[in-house]
């Protein structure tokens, strides 16, 4: 049962694949392919291609399933219609934890880089300062966060392309020797560290109800929103690794600002800052968003408290729901170290795209149906790459949101 106060749909295709983009194009290439060039090598552009491939089979699946279910919900309605009620709502707890961690993630990404302007604000204070902003932007409702987001997004691609524009004249190919010291699992386990940073493709599907013909739109924004990333990401990666050379991106916190002052362009560490913070920003604003939206979609259907679904008349923004997004947000982000919540976030992201897969597998006809399966396992193969922790910690919330549904929804 839903309540009487809905979204409404005021997203065009321009402003979805940019809220996809907002949400992939952030601390993956900013912060996380520092951490990835570490245990990948100067291969960590394949580590990039390997998560892409993920993505685009996942992706495909999410297109399909988006086409059958057009309303909000993403693979939470996908897993209800195809595998049951409780596996729907077990799937939509792991999202609304993994993307409460890929937000506090990217808030700690933000902080490291707002410390290159001014060195004397702690990270986590400078976190904190990104989530609180991107909560209030979003409490102005869909349509000017879209604007901001629009604007936005623009701006760091331009960024970016001139990041790698000026790689061009200080690129040095023995950067690349050895090509893959860390062999192929190496590369696996970058990809796995990387891939969270895809995951905003998945975005534009939870908040379908507010894109304008969904059942076209949401399908394009997330292919498109994939393949416009993985370019830029290609071209950053092998940008980065060939003028600073992958043993100082691992030792970096803000890898492409380090990278860029080796080129000796004045302004050049500044603008790639700045950035950095905008990259970033969209994505706490991106992840605030899936979170609030989700969150008010499961409580209109009674499975979260139904204080979470209530609606600002005047913003048409689901309020309640954005605040407790951006305080699950800080609250991690305050009390957490960035490699935990980075291997968390992605083992999170992953099980819930295995399910996602595993619902288009039931659904999905003949081809589609190989992506879905190759989806799958792909993202089984990934999570395999990733440390115990994060396995421990994924298993604990798929638990808790059992003995929630158990006492709480169906109690």
């Amino acid at each position: 049962m839903h309540s009487k106060t809905k979204l409404k749909p005021v997203l065009s295709l321009f402003d979805s694949v940019n809220i996809a983009l907002g949400s992939i194009i952030g601390a993956g290439i900013f912060v996380i392919i520092g951490a990835a060039a570490g245990v990948a090598g100067p291969a960590v552009f394949l580590s990039v291609i390997v998560a892409a491939i993920v993505a685009i089979l996942t992706g495909l699946t999410s297109a399909e399933l988006s086409k059958l279910f057009p309303t909000s919900g993403g693979a939470y309605l996908f897993a209800k219609k195809t595998l049951s009620d409780s596996a729907g709502f077990v799937v939509g707890w792991v999202w609304l934890f993994s993307n409460i961690t890929v937000g506090a993630t990217v808030a700690i990404g933000f902080a490291y880089y707002l410390n290159f302007f001014v060195s004397s604000i702690p990270t986590n204070i400078g976190a904190a300062i990104a989530i609180l902003l991107a909560t209030f932007i979003q409490l102005v409702g869909m349509k000017e966060t879209s604007k901001v987001n629009n604007l936005l997004v623009v701006i760091k691609i331009l960024i970016l392309l001139f990041f790698v524009g000026s790689a061009v004249f200080f690129f040095k190919p023995s950067n690349f020797e050895p090509f893959s010291p860390f062999g192929v699992p190496g590369i696996l386990a970058g990809a796995a560290t990387i891939f969270f940073a895809y995951s905003g493709f998945a975005r534009v599907a939870v908040i379908a109800d507010e894109i304008k013909d969904p059942s076209k739109n949401v399908p394009k924004a997330t292919i498109l929103s994939i393949i416009i990333s993985t370019v830029i990401y290609v071209l950053v990666a092998i940008a980065a690794v060939g003028v600073a050379g992958y043993q100082l991106l691992s030792e970096s916190g803000s890898p492409l600002a380090d990278a860029i002052n080796l080129e000796g362009i004045s302004f050049g560490a500044g603008l790639v800052g700045f950035g950095a913070l905008i990259a970033t920003g969209t994505v706490i604003l991106a992840s605030i968003l899936g979170v609030s939206r989700l969150a008010y979609t499961m409580a209109s259907n009674r499975e979260l408290p139904k204080l979470v679904s209530t609606i600002d008349k005047k913003t048409g923004a689901p309020k309640n729901s954005i605040i407790l997004s951006g305080i699950g947000m800080l609250l991690l982000a305050l009390f957490a170290d960035l490699p935990h919540i980075a291997y968390i976030s992605s083992f999170s992201l992953l099980l819930y795209y295995a399910a996602l897969n595993l619902s288009g597998i039931k659904i999905l006809k003949k081809n589609m149906r190989y992506a879905a399966i190759l989806g799958l396992i792909s993202c089984l193969v990934l999570m395999f790459s990733l440390p115990m922790l994060s396995w421990i910690v994924g298993f604990v919330v798929v638990l808790l949101g059992i003995i929630y549904y158990k006492f709480f929804v169906k109690g």
